[in-house]
């Protein structure tokens, strides 16, 4: 059924039909540019960048902390604290996936 493949085989695209499309659109593009997505200034997206990273640093240490000292001592193992040590542990996750997403969101769209 295959007898080899031919590394020297061609084909030509004059019998082709692009149905609900322009030959364009066929051939790759060079130099895609997202300039239109974004909607601040630069100044604004640094801006954004530079609370979104600072919201960012106080959250996982101040909610790192907490999880240490809970976690560290036999004293601080009752029913409060191990539900504060659970929302600090929620509060961290939160931190890590929802906080970029937050800010490219922010940055990209209104």
């Amino acid at each position: 059924m295959n007898e080899g493949f031919d590394p020297n085989f061609t084909q030509l695209y004059d019998n082709w039909t692009f149905y609900n499309s322009s030959p364009e659109a066929a051939l790759p593009r060079n130099n895609i540019t997202y300039v239109g997505f974004y909607l601040h200034p630069p100044s604004t997206a640094s801006i954004f960048i530079v609370s979104y990273l600072l919201i960012f640093l106080v959250c996982m240490v101040g909610n790192g902390v907490v999880c240490f000292i809970v976690l560290r001592s036999k004293n601080m193992m009752t029913v409060t604290n191990l539900f504060i040590l659970n929302l600090a542990v929620s509060d961290l996750l939160v931190g890590i996936f929802c906080m970029p997403t937050t800010l490219l969101d922010n940055i990209i769209t209104d």
